[in-house]
């Protein structure tokens, strides 16, 4: 017995030491080299796909892009339906922008820790998992119905501000956490209030996080289509190049669902033209939204240089 204690109490050899070691960081190295190849054949997988459904899209929409006819308000054209893109976006965005950034400083600044807070994130994480036609359905009950508002932009954009605040919420909240509290503490040690710390030294350094969430939302808004079709409609008026918000009208959004679902067939247009009028309104979408992805990154770094030289 105590011969077999001594010879498992030996000490290792050096030599057989290193081996082990170096066989382990090699399967180590050879596992985070397979684990690092599946993960790059994935990315390069969900990219490709993505980037062959943009040039199908804008390869059956090019030639109709290029096209004088697209500008026009006729049936044949998509003039209206981008109008009112534009239209319920800024609408939107002008209704939600406050809203999302006085929740965002109460929540960051004002509000203490506490089940008040909790939940408040946890109703904004609630609302949103709804689904966006369950919204679209409780707009037509609240902003329809009780509020007299009827099939209006009005109603679409209020409805489309209950889909998006509590995606600008967090990211507001984020934007505003970002800012060092040195920068906080900096501003009432000069003597200002904290609404005026807040107004002159918070809100401006977290503006490239703020428009971050603004297009971020904005994404949402223009491409959402199952909360405006009860909402909104699915047909423009006579005159849809107007600012009045009580009117029905239908998006780039909504009139590709409608072309292409339900009123497939029921239109003055042919199937050929529904086919590549379907196609256009993909296109512009895509291409709206790089436009203002890329614009938006751009005005970001513009505004994150000029506070940073300050």
């Amino acid at each position: 017995m105590s011969s077999t204690s001594q010879m498992m109490q030996a000490p290792i050899p050096e030599n057989e030491r290193i081996a082990g070691l170096s066989r382990l960081v090699k399967r180590l190295n050879t596992s985070n080299n397979i684990a690092l190849t599946i993960l790059w054949i994935i990315a390069l997988l969900v990219a490709l796909i993505f980037v062959g459904i943009v040039i199908y899209l804008i390869a059956r929409g090019g030639a109709y892009l290029i096209s004088p006819s697209i500008y026009s308000a006729s049936d044949t054209g998509l003039g209206r339906e981008i109008f009112n893109t534009f239209y319920i976006l800024i609408l939107t965005e002008i209704i939600l922008f406050p809203i999302a950034l006085a929740a965002a400083i109460y929540l960051v600044e004002y509000a203490s820790q506490g089940p008040l807070v909790t939940v408040i994130h946890f109703a904004a994480e609630t609302l949103a998992g709804v689904p966006s036609i369950v919204l679209g359905l409780f707009g037509v009950i609240a902003f329809s119905n009780y509020a007299h508002l009827g099939t209006s932009r009005l109603a679409g954009a209020l409805t489309l501000l209950c889909l998006n605040l509590p995606l600008a919420l967090r990211l507001f909240e984020d934007a505003l956490s970002t800012v060092p509290r040195e920068m906080r503490e900096g501003g009432l040690a000069l003597g200002a209030t904290k609404w005026h710390m807040i107004r002159t030294v918070v809100v401006p350094s977290a503006l490239p996080g703020l428009i971050t969430g603004l297009i971020l939302s904005a994404g949402k808004i223009i491409g959402e289509a199952a909360a405006l079709l009860f909402t909104m409609g699915l047909n423009s008026p006579a005159n849809p190049f107007t600012l009045s918000p009580l009117i029905a009208s239908d998006t780039l959004t909504t009139h590709l669902y409608f072309i292409a679902g339900p009123g497939a067939g029921s239109t003055s247009l042919t199937t050929a033209q529904e086919t590549v009028i379907s196609a256009g309104s993909a296109s512009i979408l895509i291409i709206i939204l790089l436009v203002i992805n890329l614009a938006a990154r751009g005005i970001g770094r513009v505004i994150q240089r000029r506070i940073t030289a300050a």
